[in-house]
């Protein structure tokens, strides 16, 4: 890159830092709030399966299985 595109690019960034940040009011915050906890479901409760796989599966092992599932393995505990 040459000196005068890392000029724009520095200046740019620099620019983004002068933006006036957003203040919320508290009605904003607590409408925010109970949109998120909308979007919350309830947690399932853990299949006897599943609490027998995480309890004998080391981190490395969970890790390497969720990246299994990521690429189309069914779930280790079913």
């Amino acid at each position: 890159m040459t000196p005068t595109i890392l000029s724009k690019r520095l200046a740019a960034l620099e620019a983004t830092g002068e933006i006036m940040l957003r203040h919320y009011t508290p009605d904003e915050i607590e409408a925010a709030r109970l949109r998120y906890e909308a979007l919350l479901g309830e947690p399932c409760e853990r299949t006897p399966q599943q609490v027998a796989y995480y309890t004998t599966r080391t981190l490395k092992e969970i890790a390497a299985d969720y990246d299994a599932m990521l690429r189309g393995a069914p779930a280790p505990w079913l």
